[in-house]
């Protein structure tokens, strides 16, 4: 998976999004809750030239709805307490946010990431917050 992984973000071998896509449209299928993927900052995209969160998405034929931004603070690299400490990570884009939210990542190693985003959606509304990612680290 360590491989896989960075092949994919950082080779941007992009075809291989679709090596787990049976496997998220079946994880994912028949969810209640409406799917948000957790967005790159602006920076990021422009290294990597795509998100690699919306196109696992994409190559399982599963809607999803951005609503959230990334500021440039970065996580990788930091310590769980460095991590833990951070705010701000994230930003709410002004669409309506659902009662029911499924975070989806690629990759969980400490749960800041999802806890950060998901403490901004409980902010502007989501009742229930569940997570899927790809990896666990």
């Amino acid at each position: 998976m360590k491989e896989y992984l960075h092949r994919y973000k950082f080779l941007q071998d992009v075809i291989l999004s679709e090596v787990f896509a049976k496997e998220l449209k079946e994880e994912l299928r028949g969810r209640k809750s409406v799917i948000v993927p957790i967005p790159m900052n602006e920076e990021k995209l422009r290294q990597r030239t795509f998100s690699q969160v919306d196109r696992l998405l994409d190559a399982a034929g599963i809607t999803y709805t951005h609503l959230l931004g990334k500021n440039e603070v970065g996580l990788g690299g930091k310590s769980k307490a460095e991590r833990t400490a951070l705010q701000d990570v994230f930003w709410w884009n002004g669409k309506p946010v659902p009662e029911k939210v499924l975070l989806f990542d690629d990759l969980y190693t400490t749960g800041s990431t999802l806890r950060l985003a998901a403490k901004v959606l409980k902010g502007k509304g989501a009742k229930e917050i569940k997570v899927v990612t790809l990896i666990r680290a």
